[in-house]
């Protein structure tokens, strides 16, 4: 891990949580300089499933259209300016969400992963689960959830103190 953030992964699921962790990844990205990775997990509804005797793969056809309606999505998802001032990425991969989230940040030597996070509790958290939180145990970097209800707040211009004296009177 570095010691400052040049690289950020920005895992979507095209929700407006995720659009927020986004929202927010742009504000780290302007203040670090740092590059942006946008990734949409491809969740093969085989492999998701994990019933080999329902064994009932998608067409081809349908395959390669959710796969682009993907990347229509992820391209959407920054525009030209922000693509070349963050120097951005997008692009779906396939697996199962947090291994293919941790396996990319490792291949890509990420700084930073900033995700969304849906706060499920209860019943819906143990049934569901919680990509997010695998993300976190298994992530090789630091991990920061937003939640879509959350606003960012934009901070002002900092105000700098005073510099201190060399010597304070005893």
């Amino acid at each position: 891990m570095t010691s400052t953030i040049t690289r950020i992964l920005v895992p979507t699921d095209f929700s407006t949580t995720a659009d927020a962790a986004l929202d927010f990844a742009k504000s780290i990205a302007r203040t670090f300089g740092a590059s942006l990775h946008l990734v949409h997990v491809f969740e093969d509804p085989v492999v998701a499933g994990g019933f080999p005797e329902a064994f009932a793969p998608l067409p081809p056809n349908m395959r390669a259209a959710l796969i682009d309606d993907a990347n229509t999505q992820l391209a959407n998802r920054v525009s030209d300016a922000e693509r070349e001032r963050f120097k951005a990425t997008t692009k779906v991969v396939g697996g199962l969400g947090a291994a293919a989230i941790v396996e990319y940040a490792q291949e890509h030597d990420i700084d930073l992963i900033v995700m969304g996070t849906h706060g499920r509790t209860g019943m819906a958290h143990l049934l569901i689960g919680s990509v997010a939180e695998r993300v976190v145990r298994l992530a090789p970097c630091p991990v920061l959830t937003v939640h879509a209800d959350k606003t960012i707040v934009k901070q002002p211009q900092r105000a700098y103190l005073p510099e201190m004296p060399t010597q304070i009177p005893a």
